[in-house]
């Protein structure tokens, strides 16, 4: 859940890093929508919490079915850190919103498809089909979005899908045309 310091108002509230799982890429649609509506009710119940840009989108029919609790994230030492999922909201099978038990500046894309690709037993990541959605801020800087997508692309090269943003109201803001014409990632 964005973070929220629960007793003390003065705290500085830090967003929570969040991620989206979703079934296939024919319920990005829906999952936008549905997210967007969310986020709108979590602002009105919430004003003071910042809403965090969703870090990227899974797509991953088993994930959404068989939700983990946890994510093994490597840091840059190369040590791995076990980070809970807090909170997920959603529609069970089709599309989930994660929370992590870290701060949203803690977790960086290419740590989180790693964490991805491990909590789903992905060894190698080039015999899959795309499935990875990065998401940026819509006012995220042209200079920030090219210098991480070059390193996901260096690391996952057949797996990232071109990126998408989300606005200040929470929408995604999604191409006209799917992703990729494959067909659902497996």
């Amino acid at each position: 859940m964005p973070a929220t310091y629960a007793g003390d108002e003065d705290m500085p509230t830090e967003s929570r890093s969040a991620f989206l799982l979703v079934r296939s890429d024919g319920d990005l649609e829906r999952a936008s929508e549905d997210l967007a509506a969310y986020l709108s009710i979590l602002r009105r119940r919430l004003p003071a919490s910042d809403v965090e840009t969703v870090q990227g989108i899974w797509i991953d029919e088993e994930g959404v079915a068989n939700l983990p609790c946890a994510l093994v994230l490597p840091d840059a030492a190369g040590a791995r850190r076990t980070v809970r999922i807090l909170e997920t909201t959603g529609i069970n099978g089709i599309w989930m919103l994660c929370w992590l038990e870290t701060a949203a500046s803690a977790v960086s894309r290419v740590d989180l498809v790693a964490a991805l690709l491990d909590c789903f037993g992905h060894e190698d990541a080039t015999t899959l089909a795309a499935r990875f959605i990065p998401v940026f801020a819509g006012n995220a800087p042209d200079s920030s979005v090219s210098a991480e997508l070059q390193v996901l692309e260096a690391r996952y090269p057949e797996l990232v899908l071109p990126p998408i943003y989300q606005d200040a109201g929470g929408s995604l803001v999604l191409p006209s045309a799917q992703p990729h014409d494959e067909g659902t990632p497996s």
